[in-house]
């Protein structure tokens, strides 16, 4: 990536906080705010394009967007922004609601994006990484500071559900043929190590 200012991405961020709405129910928060902007600047320390970082920061706008918005949302990333970059922010996007436009159960999505994560592209599996790299940091400060119990608002079943995700997800990136960045899954993979050792402590 070439360092200073790109105009693709401030479009993709000005993009998303104007079309963005807040996340309600598990996980819901403040870290859902600057989500966005993190999951950019960790894409950018790790040297990924352009096209990454803008990709990173459409697949969390998607992700929090109910279905009412959401192909409207599309309707707008596919031309804006091209069609290859709504590809990749889909595939990395949480399966959160059904058909029908119902809520899926948080187990139930998160198993078929891991599905989705084992046959993705490495710009995909590089913004999933990076998402998970921000929240897992955020979720193990919070974690100190407020206590184990704290997690029971990220995920049903609290720290063991967020853990056995993490663990999954870990997995699913070491077996891939391409897998993202090792320097970034060497990151996840230390983060959720330090998050298991604070909850056990």
């Amino acid at each position: 990536m070439t360092h200073g200012y790109s105009d693709r991405i401030a479009h993709a961020l000005a993009f998303a906080a104007k079309h963005g709405t807040p996340r309600h129910g598990p996980g819901a928060g403040v870290i859902y705010l600057t989500h966005p902007a993190n999951v950019a600047v960790i894409l950018a320390r790790y040297g990924c394009d352009e096209a990454t970082i803008v990709a990173g920061i459409l697949a969390v706008l998607l992700g929090d967007s109910e279905p009412s918005r959401r192909s409207a949302l599309e309707g707008k990333i596919g031309p804006k922004f091209g069609e290859r970059l709504l590809h990749a922010a889909r595939m990395a996007t949480e399966p959160r609601w059904d058909a029908r436009g119902k809520e899926r159960s948080w187990d139930a999505y998160k198993l078929e994006l891991l599905a989705q994560l084992s046959e993705a592209e490495p710009r995909t599996l590089e913004i999933s990484a990076a998402s998970e790299i921000h929240l897992c940091g955020a979720l193990l400060t919070d974690a100190r500071r407020l206590g184990p119990e704290y997690l029971s608002g990220y995920a049903p079943g609290g720290a063991p559900t967020v853990l056995r995700w993490l663990r999954s997800l870990v997995e699913v990136l070491e077996r891939h043929p391409v897998g993202p960045r090792p320097a970034m899954l060497a990151e996840l993979r230390d983060l959720s190590n330090r998050l298991q050792a604070a909850l056990d402590g």
